[in-house]
């Protein structure tokens, strides 16, 4: 290779990696933006006034899609319990274990809404996925509102509701990692077995008394 060749041919692998970081730092700058813009939180001095944020949801701001599909699932999952359990308070424990395996199962359509447009064009612009980024955000507040669901049981002991929210804040954990890594650029999507995990993860609970 004589010297013109490989001063061009240094100028392209330069060139390939100029366009690799200005997508990294992108990619970084618009994560950095959604996660102020996302989790921004209130000024507050006072420790004493802050919230846990289990306990700090603002369920109001759920949207009817989110609604809808719980709903799907909550009816499905009720074909799923056993007829023949007479414990309410298991027939109640196996129905939100089969919810959840639904509202991580559960076929969901979103589309781009007028007030989305532009924030839609902003995530095309950096190669993510609003639609599976919105879907996700769909899921999680499915998970809310089996949350809300569980805390107001008048059937369940304390301790099953936290045994129950302690699944339910792992798959929002989940959820929300993968949301961080699309913004991030660094999500790759997989294929997993959420009915096998979250049976599994249920039978390694003890929900007795």
């Amino acid at each position: 290779m004589n010297l013109i060749a490989a001063f061009n041919h240094n100028r392209i692998f330069q060139s390939q990696d100029s366009k690799v970081q200005s997508s990294i730092e992108k990619h970084a700058e618009f994560a950095s933006l959604m996660e102020k813009t996302i989790n921004a939180k209130p000024e507050v001095t006072e420790p004493d006034l802050i919230m846990p944020i289990s306990l700090n949801r603002n369920y109001d701001e759920i949207s009817d899609q989110a609604h809808e599909y719980y709903q799907l699932a909550l009816e499905i999952a009720k074909e799923r319990v056993d007829p023949e359990l007479e414990d309410d308070r298991l027939k109640e424990i196996q129905l939100y274990q089969e919810t959840t395996i639904e509202i991580m199962d559960i076929p969901i359509e979103v589309e781009i809404e007028q007030h989305e447009i532009n924030e839609a064009l902003l995530f095309g612009s950096l190669g993510i996925d609003f639609l599976q980024y919105k879907e996700m955000g769909v899921r999680i507040d499915m998970l809310n509102l089996m949350e809300q669901d569980i805390n107001t049981s008048k059937t369940l002991l304390t301790s099953d509701k936290e045994k129950l929210k302690s699944v339910l804040n792992e798959r929002r954990e989940v959820l929300e990692l993968q949301r961080e890594e699309m913004l991030a650029g660094t999500y790759l999507e997989q294929n997993t077995d959420h009915k096998g995990e979250i049976k599994k993860r249920f039978d390694d609970i003890d929900f007795k008394p």
